[in-house]
């Protein structure tokens, strides 16, 4: 080699040193210089599932608007028709099977598409002999109903129309919730009690109370005044009064436990049961509050705001008492007989008035009272009854007046 390619022996070890750094880079790989520390990135995918601490929702006040409740006229019968502050649809009874027509077209009337709580107060016929047509016509979604120990033949119609719509009855006893305050409004159950043991089905009558917020409405079914007393509902603004105003289901200690500002009665007009007593509109007179009736009045009307509320109705008409067929009867036997005896007295009198003695002469035209002045002169005269006299033709003496 020429001088400038020659290499000394330190360049071979210069050389070969740097050789072996080469095959250590390659063997071991490329190692960074030493970065200052730092948080190391948390990757994508585990940043995704730490989700964040949940924080607790404010519950949504239920948006509530006016609460209206319309007690139909059913005739002698119950049913009442409540579209809840929140859209919902509750119907309490039904009336006869008579007046069912009347309860669809109200349901009708209110643009109903379905019923969301069905009530059935009790088993009697004026209270659910409608419920077959209403579960026939709408779609439901619950079945109140109290326990009884008995039932009649509507009421078996009534549980078989429940059972084919593939429904159950829940129980509507004491301590029932059928709407829990949570939906801005309450309506519960208050009667009856289990250990009701009794052979007279209103007795068993469901009495609810619905509550939107300051007002309050409750409906009693048949219940005895003693019944409502015991189930302390305190003050309602609008009470329907119990078996259709009779003296049995309102009386001066309901109106006192109560305080209603309102009673609507539900019966028809001129009914033989003597719906509503006399003594029902005055124990609702002497509380101060105002009476309506479905039989003065048609369907009645309660709209209520949570604050007041205010009443309608279809027509103006006056409440009166009724009267109970065993009432007229007995009125109109004591007239019978008051007549007897009129009849029978004037008979008496004017039999007396044909036995009665007067005096006529034979060339004469009048019957006399025995001593007449005007028979002074007179020589022929004879002494006659009074019917033989005028059967003779002779009439009465105009100076005595026989």
């Amino acid at each position: 080699m020429s001088g400038n390619h020659k290499r000394s022996a330190a360049d071979y070890i210069v050389g070969a040193v740097g050789v072996l750094f080469i095959c250590a880079y390659a063997s071991i790989g490329f190692q960074p210089a030493a970065q200052p520390e730092r948080s190391e990135p948390v990757p994508v995918a585990e940043e995704q599932t730490q989700e964040a601490p949940k924080q607790t929702a404010e519950p949504e006040e239920p948006e509530l608007s006016d609460m209206t409740v319309t007690f139909i006229d059913v005739g002698q019968g119950d049913s009442e028709l409540v579209e809840l502050p929140d859209g919902k649809i509750m119907l309490i009874d039904a009336g006869e099977v008579s007046a069912s027509q009347n309860v669809l077209d109200a349901l009708e009337a209110a643009n109903v598409d379905e019923i969301d709580y069905l009530v059935a107060s009790h088993p009697h016929s004026d209270h659910i002999g409608g419920m077959e047509a209403v579960l026939g016509a709408y779609d439901v979604g619950q079945v109140w109903a109290p326990d009884t120990p008995d039932t009649t033949d509507t009421y078996a119609g009534f549980l078989d129309a429940v059972d084919a719509e593939g429904l159950s009855i829940e129980t509507a006893g004491e301590g029932a919730e059928i709407v829990s305050d949570d939906a801005g409004y309450g309506v519960d159950v208050l009667a009856p009690a289990d250990n009701v043991d009794s052979e007279d089905m209103n007795d068993y009558s469901a009495i609810v109370r619905i509550t939107y917020d300051d007002t309050t409405f409750l409906f009693t079914g048949d219940a005895s005044a003693q019944e409502i007393v015991d189930a302390n509902p305190g003050h309602v603004d609008v009470l329907k009064a119990a078996h259709h105003g009779s003296e049995t289901g309102t009386n001066a200690d309901v109106m006192t436990e109560t305080t209603p500002e309102y009673v609507v009665m539900s019966y028809a007009e001129g009914n033989s049961y003597g719906h509503p007593d006399q003594c029902v509109l005055d124990a609702i007179s002497a509380a101060g509050a105002t009476a309506y009736s479905t039989a003065a009045n048609g369907n009645v009307t309660a709209v209520s705001d949570g604050k007041t509320v205010k009443i309608t109705t279809e027509k103006d008409g006056q409440i009166t008492a009724g009267i109970s067929a065993e009432e007229k009867a007995r009125q109109e036997a004591e007239a019978q007989a008051q007549a007897e005896a009129e009849a029978q007295a004037q008979a008496q009198a004017e039999a007396q008035a044909q036995e009665e003695m007067v005096v006529i002469t034979e060339t004469g035209e009048k019957y006399h009272r025995p001593g007449c002045r005007t028979l002074s002169r007179s020589k022929n005269t004879r002494t006659v009854t009074k019917a033989e006299a005028e059967a003779m033709g002779y009439g009465p003496c105009g100076v005595c007046n026989p």
